[in-house]
């Protein structure tokens, strides 16, 4: 059976998925060490994402234009489409930098990137003028993407960090607002399923503490981050990668207690959530206690957060417990 361009894109699309599928499947560590230094291996993968970014640009040009290439045209540009993804993947997995989180972030930004390049293929074959063009866009926003990660399991953590805080920012404002509100229609006639009973009304102090010293905690381990972070050897990097591990548990605990606590409250919910908050709150200091990113000098600090968000649960419970 004569070869078409739709077959041959058809076949390059499942050949892309395959091999989505097997890096999705395989282990993150290194491939080899073939690439000694950091910016070798960066640079190989600048110039992969530029390939590719290249090559599907002059594949939808070809395929978007009359006259239609010739088969022979198309299937060397196609396998040209299909060397550069290739390529990127090689790239990606040449002794990538140190740290489970950089080479997450690394692997999910070449997925995605394959992703957007399976689509265009099967945009292509369907012979869609307008969907070729938005899907080209997305492979070229997705190797841009790749270009703009973190450089090493530092940099990762720290905007990890500072996406982590602003995150629990929002929910304290939030919830300080909304307390703040309720305050002002106390003595207007409002319904009262919207707004919190006087028992309720005991609670939110500590509540709203809980959610601050959560806040607080995050803000000050990323300065820790900051001042004394270091992923250059393996220890360093797997410190990093528990620390970011615990951090990002924290906005998820603090969202789903503070919908507990907003009107009418589910004091059960309160109640289960809050000790949540605090286990989540206080892994993530005790790791950064036992790492290398704190000193003797920051445990005033850590010892002033850990009895804040006992000192606070302990006004919580007390308060949700059957009379």
């Amino acid at each position: 059976m004569a070869m078409t361009v739709a077959k041959a894109l058809e076949t390059a699309r499942c050949n892309v998925k395959k091999t989505l599928q097997e890096l999705t499947e395989a282990p993150l560590e290194e491939q080899d060490e073939s690439q000694p230094t950091p910016d070798s291996f960066w640079s190989d993968l600048g110039n992969a994402t530029q390939q590719i970014a290249s090559e599907v640009t002059k594949l939808t040009l070809a395929l978007t234009q009359h006259p239609k290439p010739a088969i022979s045209i198309a299937q060397s540009i196609i396998n040209g489409v299909e060397g550069a993804w290739n390529g990127l993947v090689t790239a990606s997995r040449r002794s990538p930098p140190k740290g489970t989180l950089i080479r997450k972030e690394l692997r999910a930004a070449v997925l995605r990137t394959g992703e957007a390049l399976a689509t265009l293929l099967r945009a292509l074959k369907a012979a869609e003028n307008v969907p070729q063009l938005q899907m080209t866009g997305c492979v070229w926003e997705a190797c841009s993407a790749i270009e703009k990660l973190p450089r090493d399991n530092l940099a990762a953590t720290r905007a990890l960090i500072a996406r982590e805080e602003m995150l629990l920012t929002d929910a304290l404002q939030e919830i300080e607002e909304e307390v703040k509100c309720s305050r002002l229609s106390e003595n207007e006639e409002v319904d009262n399923s919207a707004n919190w009973t006087n028992q309720d009304r005991e609670l939110l102090a500590p509540c709203v503490g809980l959610v601050r010293t959560a806040r607080a905690s995050i803000k000050k381990v990323g300065e820790a981050i900051r001042l004394r972070g270091d992923c250059r050897d393996p220890d360093g990097a797997q410190q990093l990668d528990r620390l970011a591990v615990a951090a990002e548990k924290l906005s998820p605990a603090v969202d789903t207690f503070v919908a507990a606590v907003y009107p009418p409250m589910n004091k059960a919910a309160v109640s289960s959530n809050a000790l949540s908050v605090v286990t989540v709150v206080r892994e993530f200091l005790e790791l950064a206690r036992q790492s290398n990113v704190t000193a003797e000098c920051d445990n005033d600090w850590l010892s002033f957060l850990l009895r804040a968000v006992d000192h606070n649960n302990n006004k919580v419970q007390p308060l949700l417990s059957p009379d």
